[in-house]
């Protein structure tokens, strides 16, 4: 038959370009018409489903006209009411069959849904499909390949018919899905409750293998490959491979999830294995390893699907995650953590972390955590052990400033902002918390090296014999430190070292500004522990040059008359000598002292002046 219309009286259900139906006439020896094969090939129905359930086929022409606001009313039957059927009535699937219905196949074929349940309307296109029950009708098959909303699908399946009535116990089936660069959107109705999340965004690739036997969960082998998914608003991001098996266990409402391999190359491959279960609440266990994974792009995924509140059960307590985490080459903060240990909680919305264990530049950081990844705030307290010093700041510095093992107690609160596009600046600047720590057996480097300025200031007129200014070696550094303000603070900055001590206080921005003053304190034969000089950084770090307290120079030489002749000249707070609080006892007692200290011999006073215009020049 071609150019047929479906019609009930003069209402218009249906149309196809050809259908064709084979007939069996040995059923007439039976009296009966037995209708074995339907083949339909182009068309199109229209299909409108009530909130009450009932499913309607609306006028076809209906669809057609220009204005659906007009007068005309809506022509439909009803094919489907939810309301006549008998809560205990038996039903056997195989009376569908009597009539001997053994294949039908459908071509090129529409279906328009309006569901009024969701608000929401769907284009089904069916270009090949078909639905076969074998000779001895007991079992069935079924092909559906086609699109929805314009997304290619495949579904393939078969079951068995022998068991009536059917019931989840008996059920046997098995299915083969598989998606083309299938868009997410076609999953839009389940995908709302992420409502951070763009999903139109993202394509989908893989088969899902569905199995179910006999008194047996049900199986699924999922190969899939995700990718651009995206904020609303944001930019695509992501190639995600996965690979996991699940085991869906209905009556005892249990989900074992016996592996999970996932792949984001140069982002993350781990594996995990575990269990769901669900009752009045849902509980979820996970085992967790890890090959390498970056923590910033995992947590940006992950607060893709933060849940909507708006179906939210206040009789339904949150879910409870449990996760135990073994991971290699965790790179978080510029740094790589080559093995990282945690014992994690999760509850909507924190992750409580209630020991975690990281290996790091031959030392280690022990602790605890508690992290809102939705709002990326974050509570830290935690120990560091023999961790090297210089290591742990190199993704800061572009050059060295201090070696020796580091030892601290910390704890610090921080959130990043959800747009901020600087995850570290932003983690660094709002980051409040207190602590202490200490370096062994170190070196300052470089910007570090308070004996720069000592030595390019005082050096010129004074001897300090066995001080190599070329690096300053210690055996303790430690302080106290306080973080507040975007700035790391310094509260009682204490070092000693062989010939030398040092203490201080100041701070350090997280944009590397400093403002800190050091009091050094030199031993030996010579100079003694009366010599204290005052060493301030304050600037830009790296950029302003650290120097010594002129304040302090200026008491000094004023404090001393024996130059005083010499200065003359200089006048302003540096006329007078240059004794003071460093050399005073060493003025009084001998001229030849002075001949050691400074390292002259018998000039005349216009070479002193020379000496120290060089000085301040």
């Amino acid at each position: 038959m071609g150019t047929v219309q479906v019609r009930k009286g003069n209402l218009i259900l249906g149309i196809s370009d050809r259908i064709k139906i084979n007939i069996s006439w040995f059923g007439l020896l039976g009296q009966k018409v037995e209708i074995r094969d339907i083949y339909i090939s182009g068309g199109k129905v229209n299909l409108h489903k009530h909130k009450d359930g009932s499913i309607d086929l609306i006028e076809f022409f209906q669809q057609e006209k220009h204005k659906l606001e007009s007068a005309h009313q809506t022509q439909t039957i009803k094919i489907f009411d939810p309301s006549f059927t008998a809560e205990n009535t038996s039903f056997n699937p195989k009376e569908i069959f009597k009539i001997g219905l053994k294949n039908v196949q459908i071509e090129n074929f529409y279906v328009h849904y309006q569901d009024d349940t969701h608000n929401k309307t769907y284009e089904i296109y069916l270009w090949n499909s078909a639905f076969s029950i074998s000779f001895y009708g007991n079992a069935l098959d079924l092909t559906l390949q086609g699109k929805l909303d314009g997304q290619s699908f495949q579904i393939y399946g078969s079951a068995d018919l022998n068991e009536f009535p059917v019931t989840l116990e008996n059920l046997k089936f098995q299915s083969t899905i598989i998606l083309d660069k299938c868009s997410l959107s076609i999953f839009r109705d389940l995908l709302v409750i992420f409502p951070n999340a763009d999903f139109s965004k993202t394509i989908l690739n893989g088969t899902i293998k569905i199995k179910k036997a006999p008194n047996e969960p049900i199986n699924f082998n999922v190969t899939a490959q995700g990718k651009n998914f995206a904020y609303q608003g944001g930019n695509p991001f992501g190639d995600i491979k996965l690979n996991m098996e699940l085991r869906l266990d209905i009556p005892n409402k249990k989900l074992d999830l016996p592996y999970i391999s996932v792949v984001w190359p140069g982002v993350a491959e781990g594996n995990a294995k575990g269990t769901i279960l669900w009752n009045y609440k849902t509980n979820v266990s996970l085992q967790v390893t890890a090959n390498y994974l970056d923590y910033h792009s995992v947590l940006r995924l992950g607060k893709l699907f933060e849940f909507t509140k708006k179906f939210n059960n206040p009789n339904r307590p949150d879910g409870v995650f449990y996760f135990s985490a073994d991971l290699k080459n965790v790179y978080a903060l510029k740094h790589r953590f080559p093995v990282l240990k945690a014992e994690v909680k999760y509850t909507y919305p924190w992750i409580y972390i209630s020991s975690f264990h990281a290996y790091i530049y031959n030392g280690e950081i022990l602790g605890k955590s508690k992290i809102n990844p939705f709002k990326s705030k974050f509570e830290v307290q935690g120990e560091v052990y023999r961790i090297q010093s210089d290591r742990i700041l190199m993704p800061y510095t572009n050059d060295p400033i201090i070696s020796g093992n580091m030892f601290s107690k910390f704890n610090f609160i921080t959130e990043v902002h959800n747009q901020s596009s600087d995850f570290l600046t932003e983690f660094f600047r709002n980051m409040e918390g207190s602590g202490n720590f200490q370096i062994l057996n170190g070196e300052l480097l470089g910007y570090a090296n308070f004996m720069i300025p000592v030595l390019n200031t005082l050096g010129k007129i004074v001897s300090f014999n066995g001080i190599d200014g070329r690096k300053v070696e210690f055996s303790s550094l430690k302080s106290d430190f306080k973080i507040e303000n975007n700035r790391f603070y310094f509260q009682n900055l204490k070092l000693q070292g062989n010939g030398l001590e040092a203490d201080g206080k100041g701070n350090i921005s997280f944009e590397k500004d400093v403002d800190l003053i050091l009091n050094l304190r030199l031993g030996g034969d010579i100079v003694g522990k009366a010599l204290k000089i005052p060493i301030i950084y304050k600037g830009k770090f790296k950029q302003s040059i650290p120097y010594i307290d002129p304040i302090w120079l200026g008491s000094v030489f004023a404090g001393s008359t024996i130059f005083a002749p010499f200065f003359t000249l200089v006048g302003g707070p540096y006329g007078g000598g240059i004794a003071g609080s460093v050399v005073s006892e060493y003025v009084r007692d001998a001229w030849e002292g002075f001949k050691g200290l400074f390292a002259s011999k018998e000039k005349t006073k216009r070479n002193n002046l020379d000496i120290l215009r060089r000085f301040f020049s």
